[in-house]
């Protein structure tokens, strides 16, 4: 047993050296383009993608898949963000010395995880850059300077939608209500889905609105929700995503999910 597990140790180690060598021979030696990984007794975890193979993991345990390049719609929400990004980061350029300092002063005030659960730190311009593009998302002014770590509020969150031809509804519940001072809730939404879906991927969800501070639940969003989707569908299931976000500073806080089967209204 001890020597098929060496083995087979040491042909996934010579296949990764394959892949990441031929990654490098197409120019794609960048971060975008490489797996990151958990030492074990050869590797443990690995998330990312080397060359044309993607390394992930589902219900089922970890998996290896091909690489299937999307197709660029270009929507008008994709460019619009693309374009926040691009101005962004150069704006980081025309910041002054200090300000910048700030930001990379900071990083190590606002840790995340990556997808393998790692905590790690952003770059000065990359925090600057997230913080900031979620201002934008809210609507809120941009800031030059790091701010202080800001406390969220713990919070729940529900849904309900009725398919109507005279009075549909979309509402979004939440607690506390009032929503905390300080605490807005950006909302994602899916399209109307299968009932039998439990958990869709993140690329299903498109901001439709955000439920600002001093807001009292529940929050009526179906024009929001129809603007993106049309009308919410009797037996079908839509699932909402509430992403927090400081209002002054742009921090984000933790998410938190929410779905339901559409009703027809009595």
């Amino acid at each position: 047993m001890n020597l098929q597990l060496t083995l087979f140790a040491l042909l996934l180690c010579d296949w990764l050296l394959n892949e990441f060598v031929a990654s490098k021979r197409k120019g794609k030696s960048n971060g975008h383009a490489m797996a990151i990984f958990t030492p074990g007794a050869v590797v443990s975890e690995i998330r990312g993608k080397i060359a044309s193979s993607v390394f992930s993991r589902n219900r089922g345990g970890a998996i290896i898949r091909n690489r299937i390049k999307p197709i660029n719609r270009r929507s008008v929400a994709q460019s619009t963000r693309r374009q926040v990004l691009g101005n962004l980061a150069a704006s980081w350029r025309g910041l002054t010395e200090a300000q910048r300092d700030s930001w990379n002063s900071a990083t190590g005030s606002f840790p995340l995880q990556n997808r393998l659960g790692q905590t790690i730190s952003l770059s000065g311009e990359q925090l600057y850059v997230r913080m900031n593009a979620n201002l934008v998302l809210i609507g809120e002014s941009q800031i030059v300077t790091a701010p202080s770590p800001f406390s969220f509020a713990i919070f729940t969150l529900g849904v309900t939608a009725e398919d109507d031809t005279v009075a549909a509804s979309f509402s979004v519940t939440f607690t506390p209500s009032a929503l905390t001072a300080g605490n807005t809730l950006a909302i994602f939404a899916t399209r109307n889905l299968s009932a039998g879906i439990e958990a869709p991927g993140s690329s299903e969800f498109r901001y439709i609105d955000d439920i600002a501070p001093a807001a009292t639940s529940p929050a009526n969003m179906l024009t929001a929700y129809q603007t993106v989707y049309g009308d919410p569908v009797a037996g079908q299931k839509i699932f909402i995503e509430a992403r927090p976000i400081a209002t002054a500073s742009g921090q984000p806080g933790t998410p938190l999910r929410a779905s339901t089967v559409v009703t027809v209204s009595a």
